[in-house]
């Protein structure tokens, strides 16, 4: 059953391709905890797109890196917390600036500069997504240099106490790569890769 969310909607003047228009570069992944959730509808030039709009305090961040084979290089900020892939607030929304033009002025003012750590990412609603609750932490993937998020799952397992082991799995949820028509980018479509990538 779907949550019971707030929402809000924008107009995009042009064909809805952010794969092409927004989602260029490797991307940033990180941890945070789910502030703010709401059911965003982008109305565009030939369709509508509807997304589950999560305002996340984002407590770590780091840039999305690939080896010579192309294939992502794991992370574990613990271990390297001084590591030049870790991005400070200022880097994560310089990284998201070109897709934060999509987020309505009224949330801008909920999010950094003006509210420290805090950042808005969007799901496809007809995904997993829609499950999420505020209070939720998540581990998430964009798609590319946006704040379209390409997966997530939960890090924090409390809110699945009462599941089965199986439904426990189930609730860790990889969304959808595809956020229009567009092919995407090469590395996008290594999913062979990556089975060692959420590893610890």
């Amino acid at each position: 059953k779907m949550a019971s969310y707030a929402s809000s909607t924008s107009d995009f003047p042009e064909k809805w391709d952010p794969d092409t228009r927004f989602c260029k570069g490797l991307g940033i992944e990180g941890d945070g905890k789910i502030i703010e959730l709401r059911f965003h509808t982008i109305t565009a030039s030939d369709r509508v797109e509807r997304y589950i709009a999560v305002i996340l305090d984002v407590k770590i961040a780091y840039r999305v890196e690939l080896n010579k084979y192309g294939v992502e290089v794991a992370l574990d900020p613990k271990k390297e917390p001084g590591s030049p892939r870790i991005l400070a607030a200022e880097g994560v929304l310089a990284t998201l600036k070109d897709s934060y033009t999509l987020v309505p002025a009224s949330y801008q003012a909920k999010l950094f500069p003006n509210v420290p750590n805090r950042f808005e990412f969007w799901a496809p609603a007809a995904t997993d997504a829609r499950h999420l609750k505020v209070g939720d932490e998540v581990h998430f993937k964009t798609s590319g240099d946006s704040l379209f998020i390409k997966r997530f799952f939960h890090t924090s397992m409390g809110d699945f106490s009462h599941l089965e082991g199986g439904q426990v799995m189930s609730q860790i949820s990889k969304v959808s790569d595809k956020f229009g028509a567009a092919a995407g980018l090469p590395q996008d479509n290594m999913d062979g890769c990556e089975s060692d990538e959420w590893s610890d």
